[in-house]
């Protein structure tokens, strides 16, 4: 009987660790699916999370979860949108803590400010507190800036005074009030700013924040709509090359006539000289007709 009560003790305790191993991973991811209070809607220059011991970058899209520290760079900013739609947007040189985030529950959100400025946009009337080393900003439903500087815009550097927390409000009402004495705030309005300097009350003051306020963002001009592409024209057909007219062939040069070689000049014929002309004979005159005797010629 004791080895069959053991037996059943030693199976018992095997379904309960084998359960265990397989519902602790699972209740595990669920508490961190729980407790992701936002991600990260836009980033630029060096930001980072750290988280645990580890630091991640903080890029669009990196989940941002209760416990959380922030903190960005000499030229690094970033926006954080939380599941309840509030923003929270990081300057240069700012260091954040998501200490508390509820969504829609009694408890407040809590963000810690350590340096920097740091933009709050507070969706609908949800509780939600900025904590810096020396105040406490409450909000409801309002847009503002809590600034955690070594010196006041307002006040200057007062005397014995290291730090100071301002608040400037653009739409709405906070309520700052110094960290020792949560309960003794001052409300201060839109368009208005207050301060907390070192462990002094706050001071509501009815000058706008001198700190950089968000450039408002440019509605975009309509796209216009391109130009329709022309169509383009048809590509001339090239007329048909010429063929070339064939090369003339040359006449052939004319040979020149041989020189004809002169005739030699005929020697003039030497003038005949005239032959004398023979005196005419006269004629032996008739003795008988003219009763003369003829002379006689010779020796006879």
């Amino acid at each position: 009987m004791r080895d069959s009560g053991v037996r059943v003790r030693i199976g018992a305790l095997a379904t309960i660790a084998a359960l265990a191993l397989f519902l602790i991973p699972a209740l595990v991811r669920t508490a961190r699916a729980q407790s992701a209070a936002g991600t990260v809607s836009s980033a630029s220059g060096p930001v980072q999370i750290q988280r645990g011991g580890a630091t991640l970058a903080a890029t669009p899209g990196t989940p941002v979860y209760q416990g959380d520290r922030i903190v960005s760079g000499a030229d690094g900013s970033a926006v954080i949108v939380l599941t309840d739609r509030s923003e929270l947007g990081l300057s240069p040189s700012t260091t954040i803590t998501l200490d508390q985030y509820t969504n829609g529950g009694a408890t407040p959100t809590r963000v810690g400010l350590g340096s920097g400025i740091l933009k709050s946009f507070v969706e609908g009337t949800a509780d939600y507190q900025v904590h810096t080393p020396n105040a406490i900003v409450t909000a409801h439903g309002t847009d503002f800036y809590t600034a955690y500087t070594q010196n006041s815009p307002e006040l200057g550097n007062l005397p014995g005074v290291s730090h100071y927390t301002t608040v400037a409000v653009i739409d709405g009402t906070v309520n700052l009030a110094q960290a020792a004495t949560p309960d003794s705030g001052v409300d201060v309005g839109s368009g208005t700013t207050g301060t907390v300097a070192g462990d002094q009350p706050p001071r509501h003051h009815h000058r706008k924040f001198p700190t950089p306020r968000p450039t408002p963002t440019r509605t975009p001009r309509p796209t216009r709509t391109p130009r329709p592409t022309r169509t383009p024209r048809p590509t001339r057909t090239p007329r048909p090359t010429r063929s070339p007219r064939p090369t003339h062939t040359p006449r052939p040069t004319h040979t020149p006539r041989p020189t004809r070689t002169p005739r030699p000049k005929r020697t003039p014929r030497p003038t005949p000289h005239p032959e004398p002309t023979p005196e005419p004979t006269p004629r032996p005159r008739d003795s008988s007709r003219s009763g003369v005797s003829p002379v006689p010629t010779g020796g006879g």
